[in-house]
């Protein structure tokens, strides 16, 4: 009312310093005023009705809207920003790993190495492989990932496209402990993975390796808490430089999960005795004098599988009942015979003591190996230009491994080259794979159809299975040219020993069985050529993951991918 009041007033006086008694003009009014006796009179306004909030919101009585108010509850410390003001120096090494990305992008290893498509063919990892590009990127690329498939809401209702299962989720984020205490262990790895992807916000951080809001290092995931007691080496009685490596097998080991105890990660080291050269035959009641099961953490782990006849997938290719060695950088680290290094852990190397301005002393959580920054108790014995000169070794050891992998007669050729010959005996068979028009699904159902019955083939593919999983078990480990070089050159020479059986065994069964087939390593030099061949449209995965992405991620799910 008394804006109203003002306003005629305003208008009234407008009106009569123009005018004069004999000087009548007349007026217009301007929308929202009414002419009124020659004059302009605002218009009565209606009052705003206040909005009523609903639950979990409250009323801004500036702009009458409903806004969530600020938490009172306790801090959400599975979002490492939350860890800030406890370490503002560790918080900010943390914080780096955002600038560790190259700067073209991360490495398609498929497309350096298409043997990879051959090896992993009806596999998630055939259909995309990139070198990691550190803990700040881990869910990240998980989501943005061609093996975890494109799930999306189909008409029905139904999720379609679902590929991989809830513990996919389990090396990429602190939400996955959050949902643990949650949800329980059981109730999470039991569901498909898209499932909870609108509860992954943050990616690996603080809270995956310490209690919460505390210094003090713990095992988040509790199958990492079980697998370590079963070899006797449980978290609570280790020091704390082997607790912090502990705390990397979280994450840096082998590991499955079948359809068995909810589908909970478990780690296959039942009968692994770490750090001693074991012959594990007796495990599988293996009579041969081959030393197939002699060995570490490799041959304990295929002889647990062997016993349990277990495979990871079919090879959709040669139709091997294949395994898939994940990253086992703690394995080889602890079946190494560390002599003068005894005394090294994961972080003594990956997470270098740093100084801050105060000259205080804080581990840099920026989580990788820097030849530039080695830790000081390093560069006593491997000093720079020296004859032992620790980037001239690494290098030296890389190349070594390279050679046995791709010089003449190396591992990996051999292994493109024995699956694909495989392929073609089944073919001569009368058993129809890829080549002859089949899906991968197909493929895969007539090979695990016909193989029981087939002595001749189960041999070669047993041949191939542990040759891959030899190799496989070298070169998925990140870095073991550092962590345990002899034991690479041992995986690497006893792969292609396995190779070399093989190849001759599939080259008299092609002859027996009449085929014509001749191998030409030029068909699959490359990750276009050999993901057809493998059943595999790369445009089609794209473009079903980017509708994924804009259909479920960027409406549904709280992470911001980078």
């Amino acid at each position: 009312m008394k804006l109203q009041k003002l306003a005629i007033a305003l208008a009234v006086s407008a009106v009569l310093a123009g005018c004069s008694d004999d000087d009548v003009t007349e007026v217009n009014c301007g929308e929202g005023s009414t002419l009124i006796d020659n004059v302009c009179v605002v218009d009565p306004v209606e009052p705003v009705d206040p909005v009523e909030c609903g639950e979990g919101t409250i009323k801004d009585e500036e702009t009458n809207t409903c806004v969530i108010p600020p938490s009172t509850g306790p801090v959400d410390y599975y979002n490492s920003d939350n860890w800030e003001t406890i370490n503002p120096d560790v918080y900010a090494s943390w914080a780096s790993t955002a600038n560790n990305t190259p700067e073209g992008g991360p490495t398609d290893l498929l497309e350096k190495n298409p043997v990879l498509v051959t090896a992993w063919a009806g596999y998630g990892f055939a259909k995309d492989y990139n070198r990691a590009r550190g803990h700040h990127f881990a869910l990240t690329d998980v989501i943005k990932s061609l093996r975890t498939g494109a799930p999306v809401v189909g008409h029905d209702g139904e999720v379609v496209g679902e590929a991989m299962a809830a513990s996919c989720w389990s090396c990429k984020s602190t939400d996955v402990s959050r949902m643990y205490d949650l949800v329980g262990e059981a109730r999470f790895a039991n569901q498909s993975w898209s499932t909870w992807g609108h509860e992954m916000a943050n990616t690996i951080g603080c809270a995956d390796c310490h209690e919460l809001g505390e210094d003090k290092l713990r095992l988040s995931r509790p199958y990492t808490a079980r697998d370590l007691a079963k070899v006797g080496l449980t978290f609570e009685e280790q020091n704390h430089l082997d607790q912090g490596s502990q705390t990397c097998a979280q994450c840096h080991v082998e590991y499955y999960f079948d359809g068995t105890d909810s589908k909970k990660v478990k780690y296959p080291w039942d009968h692994w005795v770490p750090g001693e050269k074991t012959n594990y035959a007796a495990v599988v009641e293996y009579a041969g004098n081959d030393g197939l099961y002699e060995g570490y953490s490799a041959e304990a782990q295929l002889a647990y599988f062997d016993k349990i006849g277990f495979k990871d997938w079919t090879n959709a290719i040669s139709g091997t009942p294949n395994l898939k060695t994940q990253h086992p950088e703690y394995e080889n680290v602890v079946d190494k015979d560390s002599g003068m290094h005894q005394d090294f852990g994961c972080v003594s190397c990956h997470m270098t003591k740093m100084t801050n301005s105060e000259d205080q002393e804080y581990s840099n959580h920026n989580v990788r190996f820097d030849l530039d920054n080695v830790p000081s108790d390093c560069t006593g014995c491997h000093t720079v230009g020296g004859s032992n000169d620790l980037k001239t070794k690494m290098a030296d050891r890389k190349a070594e491994i390279t050679e046995i992998r791709f010089g003449e007669n190396g591992v990996d050729a051999r292994l493109n080259e024995v699956h694909f010959k495989a392929q073609a005996i089944w073919t001569a068979k009368g058993v129809k794979g890829i080549d002859t028009g089949a899906t991968i699904a197909e493929a895969k159902a007539n090979y695990e159809a016909a193989l029981p019955s087939d002595a001749e083939m189960k041999n070669l593919l047993t041949m191939i299975r542990n040759a891959q999983w030899f190799w496989d078990s070298a070169t998925a480990s990140h870095g073991i040219h550092a962590h345990n070089f002899d034991e690479a050159k041992r995986l690497l020479t006893k792969a292609g020993t396995l190779l070399d059986a093989a190849i001759v065994e599939a080259d008299k069964l092609l002859e027996d069985h009449g085929s014509t087939f001749t191998y030409d390593a030029t068909n699959y030099d490359s990750k276009s050529k050999v993901q057809p061949l493998a059943g595999l449209d790369l445009e089609k995965m794209q473009s079903d993951k980017a509708e994924f992405i804009e259909k479920r991620v960027e409406k549904e799910w709280p992470h911001t991918l980078k």
